[in-house]
């Protein structure tokens, strides 16, 4: 066999079923954080939900995006209605306490559930803080948490029901809230960074995996040299 023969087995997308594409794709892109979306209707009724198609993409200014699929039967979810009618919600941090709650949150509940109150523990519903800027509140344990507003929805793919199979939406963080402690400054008083341990994220891996931040490593950036 040539060495630069290949024996991995290849796996063209268009020839997959949705599960095994979703399969292979939240197998491979990970860990990925989770996005715990708070939002209320226009009656103020509110809704949380965890996402783990999530992700920073810049930061002048702070943008974040989240992709929602509809629900199974063509439906789009709680989370995707109400952004789509306020245009606003809270994204909480998920640290290793809250994964249990977290997880309750995901499931696929009607919309008169509250599950706020799903995801009660020793028989006190999940506290909520009030946001400032926006009408969702966030999770009062978390240790951080971001208020956005919606920039834009994206419709992508084709779901079996006619609708997209999911929607791309594209937010603007409008602040942040850390828990005391994390925000230290360096004698210039920029920001630094927030030891990891202390945030004790929770990761997103495929099937029903979750990955801890306890051991990290650092690698500096190389140093290219100019001409």
């Amino acid at each position: 066999m040539s060495e630069t023969q290949s024996v991995h087995e290849r796996l063209d997308a268009d020839a997959l079923s949705t599960r095994d594409a979703y399969r292979l794709m939240t197998d491979i892109v990970a860990p990925r954080p989770i996005a715990w979306v708070s939002t209320v209707d226009g009656h103020g009724k509110p809704n949380l939900a965890p996402f783990s198609y999530f992700q920073a993409v810049c930061s002048t200014p702070p943008t974040v995006i989240v992709a929602i699929g509809n629900r199974p039967d063509g439906r789009p979810k709680d989370t995707l209605r109400n952004i789509l009618d306020t245009r606003e919600l809270t994204i909480s941090h998920v640290c290793e306490p809250l994964a249990e709650p977290m997880n309750t949150t995901s499931g696929t509940f009607e919309p008169e559930i509250d599950e706020w109150e799903m995801a009660a523990q020793d028989g006190a519903p999940l506290a909520s803080e009030p946001s400032r800027l926006v009408l969702p509140p966030r999770v009062a344990r978390a240790r951080a948490a971001m208020e956005c507003r919606m920039m834009q929805a994206i419709p992508l793919g084709e779901g079996k029901h006619g609708g997209p199979s999911t929607t791309l939406i594209i937010a603007q963080v409008l602040c942040f809230w850390l828990a005391p402690g994390l925000a230290r400054r360096d004698d210039k008083g920029h920001l630094l960074p927030i030891e990891p341990a202390e945030l004790a994220s929770v990761g997103r891996l495929g099937g029903m995996s979750y990955a801890r931040t306890r051991e990290t490593f650092e690698l500096a950036r190389p140093k290219v040299p100019r001409s």
